[in-house]
């Protein structure tokens, strides 16, 4: 079955910043966080509904909808601004090679909350010194083990 968003009130009832997106908006970015989390749903567990919520959050704020200071930068078409000036005032953001690392999950702060359950759920094999660990009878580069003890 089909992982589904959360209601629109839900979500605007834990994120308050977009009480005032209208239902085309929420529908479409919902769906898309849908369908992010509903290939992962059973990894996510209980976190699932939090997830999805994050990844609608995030859309939404790179479209520049809501009242958070993300969105707001966004609607002004500044959301990736390194340096910006407007009169006697100057900004320059802070190089975040946490948030570069995140790929386009770290350009929102609600994409970096979303960016470490994805990656729990992604988490290859992992190679140790003395061999190969976990992740039944794929090694994650030759293909299958050729030993049938999985």
């Amino acid at each position: 079955m089909a992982y589904s968003a959360p209601e629109k009130a839900a979500f605007t009832a834990i994120f308050p910043a977009f009480a005032a997106v209208t239902d085309e908006a929420y529908v479409f970015w919902s769906a898309r966080a849908a369908r992010i989390v509903d290939p992962i749903q059973s990894c996510l567990a209980e976190d699932a509904e939090l997830a999805c919520m994050l990844a609608t959050a995030h859309y939404l704020s790179q479209s520049g909808i809501g009242t958070g200071a993300e969105s707001e930068m966004a609607a002004q078409g500044a959301g990736g601004f390194k340096r910006l000036k407007s009169g006697t005032i100057e900004l320059e953001k802070a190089d975040n090679a946490r948030a570069a690392s995140m790929g386009d999950w770290g350009s929102t702060t609600y994409g970096q909350r979303l960016f470490p359950m994805l990656k729990a759920c992604f988490a290859g094999p992992r190679i140790t010194g003395t061999g190969y660990v976990g992740g039944g009878c794929f090694n994650g580069f030759a293909g299958p083990l050729p030993w049938g003890r999985c």
